[in-house]
């Protein structure tokens, strides 16, 4: 992935991580790749970004890292049921929160 790509996947991120709670952690096998945790409504996402990107990253808190184990398939299942339900469930003043 180019470094633009990565650019934008982590705005993406980084807002979500505005939305939902969220952490950065450590991953003992990439340490040199941050990973931020977010507890969907649907479970945990991780993603691993990188360290040129962290400025974007300020609102986020350091913790140790809680990963559950999911795996890929399973994060983007849990994002596109949290979706899915954003969408089914809309913020009574017609704005998504």
């Amino acid at each position: 992935m180019s470094i633009e790509l990565y650019r934008e996947r982590a705005h993406l991120i980084a807002h979500l991580a505005a939305i939902y709670p969220a952490t950065i952690s450590t991953d003992p096998l990439a340490p040199d790749w941050p990973v931020v945790t977010i507890e969907l409504a649907t479970g945990q996402a991780c993603w691993h970004i990188a360290e040129h990107d962290m400025d974007l990253f300020a609102h986020v808190p350091h913790a140790t890292n809680t990963w559950d184990g999911h795996t890929t398939a399973e994060k983007y299942q849990r994002l596109d049921e949290a979706t899915r339900l954003l969408a089914e469930h809309p913020h009574p003043s017609g704005a998504r929160p």
